[in-house]
Order: structure tokens, then C-alpha cells, then sequence
């Protein structure tokens, strides 16, 4: 496969992960509303959601480790990868948070 190629497919797989991950927040929002789940349903929703933030964050660091490893880009576009691959980090801790805080409201 060519490295245009390559680039193009990344760059969607980009867009892809970015217009995914607003939509996972929604869904955790929408979680946390529903009054009539049982907690044995709200734990295995958040573990869901938790994997699907999970896999997110594994897929954008991958592609963006693609940009910097496989293209010679200038040192300002690698530090703004860099920073955004660190700056998913704190969305997995977010969630981390949310589960915790939901398990003292709902669980046993």
C-alpha cells in the first residue's frame, strides 16, 4: 500500500474516532439519567462504555503513532499529536470517575 494510501486511511480512521467519541459521552450521559436500570445493568453499561472508551483511545493512539512514526512532519505538528494522544488520557480517567461516583448513587 502506497504512503498516500496509507495517510488517507489514517485520516479517516482519524475522523472516525473523533466523531465517535462525542457521541460514547452522550451515551454516558444518558446513562446516568435513567432512574429504572438495575444496578447489575448499569454496571455491565458502564463496563461497555468503558471498553468502547477504551478501544477509542487504543485506535487514536495508534494512528497518530502512524503520523509521527511513518511521516516526516514538522516537530510543531509532532508535539500536537503528542499532546493529543496525552490529552485522551484524561477522557479514560473521566470515565474512571463517573463509574465510581455512580456506584456510591446506585450500587449495592
Amino acid at each position: 500500500m502506497s504512503t498516500t494510501t496509507s495517510t488517507d486511511v489514517a485520516l479517516m480512521l482519524v475522523q472516525l474516532i473523533a466523531i465517535t467519541i462525542p457521541s460514547t459521552v452522550v451515551l454516558i450521559k444518558q446513562l446516568r439519567r435513567s432512574d429504572n436500570l438495575q444496578w447489575q445493568y448499569r454496571k455491565l453499561s458502564f463496563g461497555l462504555v468503558a471498553s468502547c472508551i477504551t478501544l477509542l483511545i487504543t485506535a487514536a493512539i495508534v494512528v497518530l503513532s502512524y503520523f509521527i512514526a511513518g511521516l516526516r512532519l514538522p516537530n510543531t505538528l509532532n508535539a500536537g499529536l503528542l499532546l493529543v494522544i496525552v490529552g485522551l488520557v484524561p477522557l479514560g480517567a473521566f470515565i474512571a470517575v463517573l463509574y465510581r461516583e455512580h456506584r456510591k448513587e446506585y450500587g449495592p
